[in-house]
């Protein structure tokens, strides 16, 4: 009887916690438009891991019709989904949204898109930040991790003849995105190729790209640029 008893005090809070993680999910599919998926493990011999952040933070999902949920979560970058769950004990899963819905992560907005990178024929689908949407232009952080292996420098063998091969690692391939007229042109690395996107006329670029320093790396002097853009640009 008393293991009974004791069986019983240990499975009322896992149904409990079960129960509360089921009726948290099930409004997703309510809407529609969200589909729930479990977990996918990855190879841990690769370096480095395929998420924007490891830690999960809080956020919220938050459909068209105003209705939102608050969750802890994390993007995985190279599934293109986003990881969530309750709480810190709760069973985490993993989402995919459809263009209706927007996910908030620490105050930063992400929804998905379907573009093509600098007028390609083929249309590509992504999970995208918002950092900026104004009338004609906006600016996106497209956040992307491949697997690649690392640089080997050449070196000596040890006496043994044997060398430890290198192990593949998550490389980041994350770019910056300016949308304008239905035309998708991702921000290059260097002044000479943004000013070859004819973005502005190539005087001015070089003026205002001095006057205001423009760095091509950062969200911040992008978003200013994206302003100036729109400002004077039809």
């Amino acid at each position: 009887m008393k293991k009974l008893i004791l069986i019983i005090t240990i499975l009322i809070p896992q149904l409990t916690i079960s129960q509360g993680y089921a009726d948290y999910t099930k409004d997703f599919f309510i809407h529609g438009n969200v589909n729930l998926y479990d977990l996918k493990s990855y190879d841990t011999t690769v370096k480095g891991s395929p998420y924007l952040e490891n830690d999960y933070k809080s956020g919220k999902i938050i459909f068209e019709n105003g209705k939102q949920y608050e969750a802890q979560i994390r993007l995985n970058v190279s599934e293109q989904k986003f990881e969530i769950r309750k709480n810190n004990t709760s069973q985490a899963s993993a989402i995919d949204i459809d263009q209706s819905v927007t996910v908030e992560i620490n105050g930063k907005k992400y929804g998905l898109h379907s573009f093509s990178f600098n007028s390609e024929s083929n249309n590509t689908i992504g999970v995208l930040e918002n950092v900026i949407e104004l009338e004609k232009y906006s600016l996106y952080y497209f956040p992307r991790k491949k697997i690649e292996m690392p640089n080997q420098p050449n070196v000596i063998a040890p006496t043994t003849g044997y060398t430890k091969p290198p192990s593949p690692e998550w490389v980041d391939s994350s770019v910056f995105l300016i949308f304008h007229n239905n035309q998708t042109y991702t921000v290059p690395k260097s002044h000479k190729k943004m000013k070859d996107l004819n973005l502005l006329d190539e005087k001015i670029y070089k003026k205002y790209r001095k006057a205001n320093k423009l760095n091509l790396k950062d969200k911040g002097s992008l978003k200013n640029f994206v302003k100036y853009l729109n400002s004077t640009n039809p």
